[in-house]
């Protein structure tokens, strides 16, 4: 998968990826083991813009919007020829596209306002997923009761700089912390660490990682982050960069239009949706596509959440900044134009 710390060796990175190929599932990827999935002919005959857009992770439903928009040739009729690619790791999105590897990117708002009090200069142009579905997840035979029976236990997280903070103020109105916990980051592996007993519990989310667990029949005890503490938020945003933005506004409005069509197309077919998810691991070079009872599991708790419009909440982003602020997450109290906007962008 493709991984270039800077724009200059980008070139040499994918084709070393290209020859060496791509790892099973799972796999943590090098920074050399991120191909660019092969190219489809153009729709039309027009030119088309070029971009290249970095998914928070593997193909799967929450981004099943642009999928759709991409294998139907909805970018490609709005002007756009876009590149879709998986991250090495899930924490590089954001420094994909501040350092112009990528063009757009897709994150966690928390993520976006964490990358924002670093100086990043990111923003968010559109929603695909308006409200959290971050959930602590153990299975019933653990014998967990609660945050509290999280002590001395082992948790997996993705690794997202968000989610250890999120999960100290959990702890913490369990009256825990860090130090009573052992914290695991392991990327995309979260399920098989909770299924092999090497994690206790994780932090994923209800409808991927909690929808694949019941699939599976092993019983998940699944509680959102709401019922925690955590104050809602826009659960994955399409970021780029601000020059860019203005730059360019007209492929930003473009974009998320071709988006908007390709998530009412995968509402109104939830099949094609988990053949789209399909193809598009095959084609950015997954050894071990979903399996296809797992993604229509994740197909149908995720198509309700989608967000048909794009547009996100100021007060919504307003909210969580003062709970991140009050937490000690962030330094700086960001207002909600600092880091989103869809004035110019909304579909």
């Amino acid at each position: 998968m493709r991984g270039r710390g800077v724009a200059a060796v980008g070139l040499v990175v994918v084709l070393v990826a290209l020859l060496l190929g791509c790892g099973q599932e799972g796999d943590q990827e090098t920074a050399a083991k991120r191909p660019q999935r092969s190219q489809k002919p153009p729709a039309t005959e027009k030119k088309l813009k070029s971009i290249r857009l970095t998914l928070e992770g593997y193909a799967d439903a929450e981004s099943v919007g642009i999928l759709m928009a991409d294998q139907r040739g909805y970018f490609a009729d709005a002007g756009l020829e876009v590149d879709v690619l998986s991250p090495a790791a899930s924490d590089n999105v954001a420094e994909y596209v501040a350092q112009e590897v990528d063009d757009i990117g897709l994150l966690p708002q928390p993520e976006v306002v964490l990358a924002r009090d670093k100086g990043m200069p990111l923003v968010a142009v559109g929603s695909l997923v308006p409200r959290p579905t971050m959930a602590m997840i153990w299975l019933r035979k653990s014998k967990i009761e609660g945050a509290a029976g999280l002590a001395g236990k082992t948790i997996a997280i993705n690794g997202l700089p968000a989610e250890e903070g999120f999960l100290q103020a959990v702890l913490a109105r369990a009256g825990l912390t860090l130090d009573d916990v052992k914290v695991k980051r392991l990327g995309y592996l979260l399920v098989p660490a909770l299924v092999k007993g090497r994690a206790d519990a994780i932090i994923g989310s209800r409808n991927t990682e909690g929808a694949e667990l019941e699939a599976r029949g092993l019983k998940p005890v699944v509680t959102p982050v709401r019922r925690l503490g955590i104050p809602s938020y826009e659960e994955l945003v399409v970021i780029t960069r601000r020059n860019r933005l203005v730059r360019d506004p007209k492929s930003f409005h473009a974009f998320m239009s071709a988006v908007a069509r390709g998530t009412v197309a995968a509402v109104a077919d939830p099949e094609a949706a988990v053949e789209a998810i399909a193809t598009a691991r095959t084609e950015i070079g997954y050894a071990d596509p979903q399996k296809p009872v797992l993604s229509k599991a994740k197909v149908e708790a995720t198509l309700p959440l989608l967000s048909r419009t794009g547009r996100m909440s100021p007060g919504r982003a307003t909210r969580l900044v003062d709970w991140m602020h009050g937490q000690g997450l962030i330094q700086q109290e960001l207002p909600p134009p600092a880091f989103l906007t869809d004035r110019s962008v909304k579909p």
